[in-house]
């Protein structure tokens, strides 16, 4: 197997089973009533989502099978990596000005997002460097 091709199998499968997670805690909170919980959970759901979608666009446009191995893990690996300066810039932006006004809770949404791209990108570097030795 590519080495493109096992990172995406190895990240994919471990960032849909913690979406899957935060699907169902999410659900159970809002059997629960407990609402604000609930939307916290569907937070982490939406930028999991989001993030998947970033992978499968670095994978299409780095895993060509023009480069050797290597040198396309290594695009795929930069390419992957710039979204993640890219799309939490602006959620970084606004918890700042949340927390500047005393807006709590849409400052503590916009740390679930942070805290949730942070786990995400690890996780990737993780997998990535487990292939790249």
């Amino acid at each position: 197997m590519r080495l493109c091709e096992q990172l995406k199998g190895d990240y994919l499968k471990e960032v849909t089973v913690l979406i899957e997670s935060w699907k169902e805690n999410s659900s159970g909170l809002r059997k629960e009533e407990s609402t604000d919980e609930a939307i916290l959970e569907s937070i982490k759901v939406n930028v999991g989502d989001i993030f998947c979608k970033m992978f499968n666009i670095s994978y299409t446009n780095s895993c060509k099978g023009v480069l050797t191995e290597e040198e396309e893990l290594k695009k795929l690996h930069d390419a992957y990596l710039a979204f993640f300066d890219k799309i939490p810039a602006p959620w970084r932006e606004k918890a700042e000005k949340d927390k500047e006004h005393n807006m709590m809770e849409e400052f503590y949404k916009e740390q679930i997002k942070l805290e949730t791209a942070d786990m995400l990108k690890d996780l990737f570097v993780e997998y990535y460097k487990k292939l790249s030795r």
